[in-house]
């Protein structure tokens, strides 16, 4: 399992564990861009994405994990590396659990008003 966590100057790092070594995480339910405006496991690794629509919520789940004390975070659209397809195939038959298992879940609907104004 792919976990994300903040870097001291912003930025973000995929740790991967396994089995029974998995920290506290959280993990983020949220509605999905256009595919070319999601962060992926790739643009992580090349440490790309920063403009992409996808990035505030990546940005969004990172802040609230802070707050609640967890340095570990989760979100399906760039903690699965897709080009494998056997780890796709586990994340895909994992997922429920590691919903299950998450010490927090957050949603972020983009597409939702909080009924806030300025």
């Amino acid at each position: 399992m792919w976990l994300l966590s903040t870097n001291p100057d912003g930025s973000f790092s995929l740790t991967d564990f396994i089995g029974d070594a998995i920290p506290s995480y959280a993990i983020l339910s949220h509605t999905w861009a256009a595919d070319n405006q999601e962060l992926t496991f790739q643009d992580l690794k090349n440490g790309l994405g920063f403009g992409k629509e996808g990035y505030g919520k990546i940005q969004f789940c990172s802040e609230q994990a802070e707050r609640d004390g967890l340095r570990y975070f989760w979100v399906d659209s760039c903690c699965i590396d897709k080009s494998n397809s056997a780890e796709l195939q586990t994340a895909i038959n994992s997922m429920f659990r590691w919903y299950q298992n998450a010490a927090k879940c957050y949603v972020y609907l983009s597409d939702v008003s909080t009924g806030k104004h300025s």
